[in-house]
């Protein structure tokens, strides 16, 4: 166990598994266990009662490693990858949480409507299957813009009320996460983030939020986090479950 940097609220460690090393957050609270979470972001956060010593919370993480290297291997497979499309009759698509069927069909005009429980996809030529795929994408894209800037907003309206000045978001397709804020304080989100229900699209953009007041996942940032979503870890477990099922 190596010690990387520490202050009163937060140590990091560093252990050795093996070949493997895995550096972790220790935030000390007035709980009365030990809890270990591995975030999409890979970081890995232990949650100990005030006093607890480096050699207990070290000897819990030995006995956690393997299953803390699983998570970490599920998030970087699966967190935010969307599966392989082929963009044709039939295949499923994941949208605001629900599943829909893809359909392509002759038309008068190249467009994509939603109906029934369908995606429906119109083509003035159906020979060209790469057009169906520019047009989905497309339409998933456009709905993202929208659906987000209207969660933003309310998001961000929620967070003025805890001293969070919140400017406004990019999208952005990122490898293994969600959602990020910059240094500069931008806050970015991955338009695969439309395939999960509206409360996990909040959770992901309250999350960004609180980082703008908060830098770090030290105890300040989850006490921020707990006031503005008392329900985060609910969500949370929905959107990754949601990406899977």
């Amino acid at each position: 166990m190596n010690l990387l940097s520490a202050n009163e609220d937060s140590r990091t460690l560093m252990l050795h598994y093996g070949r493997k090393q895995i550096e972790y957050e220790v935030l000390y609270s007035g709980r009365r266990t030990l809890a270990i979470d591995v975030h999409p972001d890979l970081s890995v956060v232990v949650t100990a009662p005030t006093g607890t010593a480096d050699d207990a919370v070290d000897e819990k993480m030995q006995k956690r490693a393997s299953w803390i290297l699983q998570q970490q291997r599920f998030f970087e497979n699966y967190l935010p990858a969307i599966p392989a499309r082929r963009y044709v009759s039939g295949e499923s698509h994941r949208y605001l949480g629900r599943q829909y069927r893809l359909r392509v069909y002759g038309g008068d005009e190249d467009i994509v409507k939603m109906s029934r429980g369908q995606i429906n996809v119109f083509l003035t030529d159906r020979a060209k299957t790469a057009r169906t795929k520019r047009l989905v994408t497309g339409w998933f894209r456009s709905r993202a813009d929208v659906i987000f800037q209207q969660l933003f907003d309310a998001m961000a309206s929620k967070s003025e009320r805890h001293g969070i000045t919140a400017g406004s978001f990019d999208i952005r397709r990122m490898k293994n996460r969600w959602g990020s804020c910059t240094q500069e304080g931008r806050i970015l989100l991955n338009p695969d983030l439309i395939i999960a229900p509206k409360t996990c699209i909040e959770y992901v953009i309250v999350h960004e939020l609180c980082h703008l007041q908060q830098h770090n996942h030290g105890p300040r940032f989850y006490r921020l986090l707990n006031s503005l979503m008392p329900d985060w870890e609910q969500r949370r477990e929905r959107l990754n479950s949601c990406v899977v099922s």
